[in-house]
């Protein structure tokens, strides 16, 4: 038996938060040296057409790594983990068939921790090459997110038994 867990995500949600998070550093920097306008112009995430390239690009690697790392929870009988992330769609599922003592409480908080951590994972990527530092600390927060992720997917004890009882076992000797 398994249970079928939809995260259901939005492309839009997570973009405005990684541009928001990029936007925030840059006018910290600004405040700091006003001299550096153009430098931060193009450190920020914006709606520039390269920058919305590399926002797809990142979204689609964070999502394949989110999938990577929870095939270890998967049915293995019958599941398996899928998404319907297509161009020009802005709402995606996050399919992932999983043991049927999944508690099923968790889906909430669990599509809230997938959302951080492909959001997390998008930053990291993004301040790959202007910030190293900022790259490794956003990674660091998916990290810690995939953690709280897989505690999300623990078992709930098992509720049935196959209705043998432990004295029905027994020894002889011919």
């Amino acid at each position: 038996m398994s249970k079928t867990i939809t995260l259901s995500l939005n492309k839009k949600l997570i973009f405005e938060a990684v541009k928001t998070d990029t936007f925030i550093t840059g006018k910290v920097e600004i405040t700091t040296d006003g001299s550096q306008n153009a430098k931060v112009y193009n450190e920020q995430a914006g709606d520039d057409d390269f920058h919305e390239r590399k926002l797809e690009r990142t979204l689609r690697g964070s999502v394949g790594a989110f999938e990577s790392l929870l095939t270890e929870f998967v049915d293995t009988s019958t599941g398996s983990i899928s998404d319907n992330l297509a161009a020009g769609n802005d709402d995606f599922d996050i399919t992932i068939v999983t043991s049927d003592r999944f508690l099923n409480g968790l889906a909430q908080p669990l599509a809230s921790l997938a959302q951080e951590f492909i959001i997390n994972r998008m930053i990291a990527q993004w301040w790959t090459a202007a910030k190293p530092e900022l790259s490794q600390f956003y990674l660091a927060l998916s990290n810690d997110n995939i953690a709280s992720v897989r505690r999300c997917l623990s078992k709930k004890a098992p509720t049935t038994t196959n209705g043998v009882d432990y004295v029905d076992v027994t020894g002889t000797v011919a």
